[in-house]
């Protein structure tokens, strides 16, 4: 008799949608499961590789996707109003800078989890917020200290949550519950670090952002664990009795070219196949250099802008739900 797999956050049955996909790390393969109730994909195992990370933060500054992260954190320190600089250059960026806009509010007692590098943390404290960066690598706190101050924590987050419950006015969280392999203990932890009527902002690739028949076009397990979508979320939300709303991203998309739109760069510039990044040594296969971080992605961007005019860009690459984006940033507020 065939297992049967629960949905990670419903606890529906969920489908096998692939049987072997290849990993980020060559010779692994993994099970993609979808659930059709929550819309969420997840990877089975659903398990944490520690050791994975291990070897992509040796050589951050080379492996696709995170040589951007070493690329931020080096040019931030020289930027006169760094979360502007961050919030130019991407969406999950704009999203959290919005959000702090609209509540404004200078006293209130902030938290990022996941700071990694720091530059994030450094960024809103650059702009008279009191937050503080929590990460779990002693690696990854001492060099965000070395370079932006004493703002950080290293601490897991569960360990961190038993002493400073209710201690936060907002938690932040980018680009970090894809990895984690207990999606909803863990936002149990982040929820109990809040105030009553406390913020936890999430951001995470949307799956909402693409068609029905596409279950994984995230970065490869066990890296990513879940792909989310918006349902997945709403779920969670009502789950554990929180407010749920999204992040209006349609001032975003009105001044960014989302390129993946034209025909000729699908056909010509985007890889069609996800394949993994690390070999069986947990060695980068093909290198990114630091300074092509943006690539061809940004030179036609930069060639589109100076031919043709902003109008037809607007046409032939916005979506058509304005007000989405392929990340997903979302405010889960804690009630009563």
């Amino acid at each position: 008799m065939l297992e049967e797999i629960k949905c990670i956050i419903c606890d529906h049955s969920a489908t096998k949608i692939f049987e072997n996909i290849e990993g980020y790390r060559e010779r692994e393969t993994f099970a993609i499961y979808y659930c059709l109730f929550c819309d969420t994909s997840f990877a089975w195992p659903h398990v944490i590789n520690e050791k994975i990370y291990d070897d992509i933060y040796r050589q951050a500054s080379v492996v696709p996707g995170y040589n951007r992260y070493v690329m931020y954190a080096n040019e931030i320190i020289s930027k006169e109003n760094a979360l502007d600089y961050l919030a130019g250059e991407e969406a999950t960026y704009f999203g959290i800078k919005g959000v702090l806009e609209e509540n404004n509010d200078k006293t209130a007692k902030l938290l990022e989890v996941g700071s990694g590098l720091g530059y994030l943390t450094y960024a809103i404290n650059q702009k008279g917020y009191d937050i503080t960066g929590l990460d779990i690598s002693s690696d990854a706190v001492r060099k965000a200290e070395q370079q932006f101050g004493n703002h950080y924590v290293c601490q897991d987050v569960y360990q961190f949550a038993t002493h400073n419950s209710g201690k936060f006015d907002m938690v932040i969280l980018t680009e970090v519950i894809e990895h984690i392999s207990d999606p909803k203990g863990f936002c149990d932890a982040l929820i109990s670090l809040l105030k009553v009527e406390g913020k936890l902002v999430i951001t995470t690739p949307n799956k909402s952002a693409f068609s029905p028949e596409k279950f994984w076009e995230t970065e490869l397990p066990p890296v990513h664990l879940t792909w989310f979508s918006e349902t997945s979320f709403k779920t969670i939300a009502q789950q554990k009795n929180l407010a749920f709303s999204l992040f209006d991203f349609t001032s975003f998309n009105k001044k960014h070219i989302d390129v993946s739109r034209f025909i000729f760069y699908n056909r010509f510039y985007k890889i069609k196949k996800r394949v993994h990044v690390l070999d069986k040594d947990g060695k980068v296969i093909m290198p990114a250099p630091l300074r092509e971080v943006k690539g061809t992605r940004e030179k036609l961007k930069s060639t589109l802008k100076k031919f043709l005019k902003p109008f037809f860009i607007r046409f032939l690459t916005h979506k058509k739900n304005m007000n989405r984006n392929n990340v997903l940033c979302l405010i889960l507020k804690k009630k009563e």
